[in-house]
């Protein structure tokens, strides 16, 4: 047990390493069989650490790492959960009427009656496109920990697509969309904030910007 959480702790330390540290993680991991050979796995794991996260502290690639973290933990994964639990659940504060997606639908409308059974039937492609964009958050936070910017914006642009045809097919069942639209403004937001990362990444690697992720 004792050499299992050793190898969590010093695995935790090499992922806080950026590129340019590479090989020090790779000389910290030779060094860490030799000190569990010797018994003091824990020990050695956890200087490993604390020595990355100084690191993290003192170097801007470190803070590149802190902030690239802290957006995947602090956005992109809560916004997943979010759109997945939609999906899933049909979270009822999402939209009007307290009653989740199917709460979405313009009451007191002349078309009511006229589209309610066509909006019924459809609510399984409505989720559909709301657990894709949730899906699409999830595999865009791991590969922003690969930092592998290509496929963040191919990602990315899929997204935006399934949010685009979310919005258009809620309005051309008179849906109310307003929930919809500021899920898509987020979505553009958080794009635009990744792009900014990105190019962070491109200006302290230069050479990992041309690089085939791995």
């Amino acid at each position: 047990m004792r050499s299992a959480v050793a190898r969590v702790v010093m695995a935790l330390a090499v992922c806080c390493f950026d590129e340019s540290r590479r090989a020090w993680a790779a000389a910290m991991r030779a060094e860490f069989e030799t000190a569990a050979a010797d018994g003091k796995p824990l020990s050695f794991a956890t200087g490993c650490l604390a020595a990355a996260w100084r690191e993290l502290l003192t170097r801007e690639q470190g803070r590149f790492v802190l902030t690239n973290y802290a957006l995947v933990l602090g956005l992109m994964l809560p916004m997943a959960a979010l759109q997945i639990g939609c999906a899933l659940l049909g979270l009822p504060y999402l939209y009007p009427g307290q009653q989740g997606l199917s709460g979405a639908l313009l009451e007191g409308k002349a078309h009511e009656a006229l589209v309610r059974s066509v909006y019924q039937a459809a609510i399984p492609s409505l989720a559909l496109l709301q657990l894709l964009i949730g899906l699409g958050h999830l595999r865009i936070a791991w590969v922003m920990l690969n930092r592998d910017w290509p496929a963040v914006r191919r990602l990315g642009a899929g997204a935006l697509a399934a949010a685009a045809t979310l919005i258009l097919f809620m309005g051309v069942l008179f849906l109310n969309g307003i929930q919809a639209l500021l899920q898509g403004a987020i979505l553009v937001i958080e794009l635009a904030i990744v792009a900014i990362v990105a190019r962070w990444h491109a200006q302290l690697f230069p050479s990992a910007a041309t690089a085939p992720p791995g």
